[in-house]
């Protein structure tokens, strides 16, 4: 995800850039919100274990929420209710990722998996695109 975008949603809602321990800390958060918003709307078809799984995600996620929130200056947004909207979840779960990638490595996670492509297939990242054209599926 372009950060330019996060960074203007930070600003409209005056919120400060997450440094990279902290942006992953609110990564690590939101992935406990997507499993516990994921067993909530799909509960009945998991299996108890991946319903133990889930659960001790979104505990973890809730002691890194916890965690983070200690920090001088941050504010806990969102109270952990209402948890049903898996593609928002998945969405704070993108943007806090791309949080952190920049924080960390100056680069956005698109961009990373581009170069691991391009590795993996022994070209280019500019000749990526070129090379997946024809396995592009309509």
């Amino acid at each position: 995800m372009d950060t330019k975008w996060i960074k203007a949603y930070y600003n409209a809602r005056g919120l400060q850039w997450a440094d990279q321990k902290s942006a992953l800390l609110f990564f690590l958060s939101e992935v406990g919100e997507l499993a516990e918003a994921y067993a909530e709307v799909e509960g009945a078809i998991l299996t108890s274990e991946e319903k133990d799984l889930m659960e001790r995600f979104a505990a973890l996620g809730l002691e890194a929420d916890e965690i983070v929130s200690r920090k001088p200056g941050w504010i806990r947004n969102n109270d952990r209710l209402r948890k049903q909207n898996i593609a928002h979840e998945v969405a704070d779960c993108n943007m806090m990722l791309s949080v952190f990638m920049e924080s960390c490595a100056n680069l956005s996670p698109d961009n990373a998996l581009r170069e691991k492509m391009a590795l993996k297939l022994g070209c280019s990242s500019s000749d990526l695109e070129r090379l997946l054209e024809p396995y592009i599926l309509i």
